[in-house]
């Protein structure tokens, strides 16, 4: 074979190599997404993820392993707000153990639950009155099935670490009820008349209604 033939095959068998190896058009690059999504695989951002006529709730921080999320609604023409960091079970018993019994809970992960009411509302079977405002939000199980419910005039505060019972606005009886399908997330929500506390295997209410306009 002459030399100018053997250089000219050479010449292009290098461009062929190169050509397979250049990417086209990035179509078969792949790509990556680092939006935040919700359980559901939802983008979520500061949208709303859940919730019904009655309330939405949306995420505020899903950069921790408890995402912090906010409810909107409105109960008995009231407008409610719940703010809370919402922790997964990842297969812990939850009652009785991660939550103690007789003792005070956060209701929640991290900062205490936050709940703020536009207008004076009566809450429990108590009745108890409730200025307008906002306030933390915390449970007191003595069992599965015995939950007291506590207003606390110390909206910011982290977890039960600082909680006095001396700031306790109102203290009232929460109902509970087996959860028709088991919640890996502990959520709120607004059902009628009730927020509903609902975690695991089990939903815990309390209801609230507008004060006497």
């Amino acid at each position: 074979m002459h030399r100018k033939t053997f250089y000219g095959f050479l010449l292009c068998a290098l461009v062929l190599a190169f050509g397979c190896n250049t990417p086209s058009n990035g179509s078969t690059e792949e790509t990556t997404d680092n939006t935040p999504t919700s359980e559901s695989g939802m983008e979520t951002g500061g949208s709303s993820m859940q919730g019904n006529d009655q309330y939405t709730v949306s995420m505020l921080d899903t950069t921790i392993k408890s995402p912090r999320k906010e409810l909107k609604g409105t109960i008995d023409g009231v407008d409610v707000t719940i703010n809370y960091g919402s922790p997964a079970v990842n297969e812990r018993t939850i009652y009785g153990d991660l939550v103690p019994y007789g003792q005070v809970w956060r209701t929640g992960a991290n900062e205490a639950t936050r709940i703020t009411f536009s207008e004076d509302v009566t809450i429990g079977e108590e009745n108890s009155l409730v200025p307008a405002g906002t306030y933390s939000l915390f449970t007191l199980p003595a069992d599965k099935n015995d939950w007291t419910i506590i207003l606390n005039k110390t909206a910011d505060q982290w977890g039960a670490y600082d909680y006095s019972e001396d700031d306790d606005l109102i203290r009232v009886k929460g109902m509970s009820e087996p959860a028709s399908s088991p919640a890996e997330r502990m959520d709120f929500a607004l059902d009628g008349q009730s927020v509903e506390l609902m975690w695991s295997d089990l939903v815990v209410s309390f209801p609230v209604m507008a004060a006497a306009r």
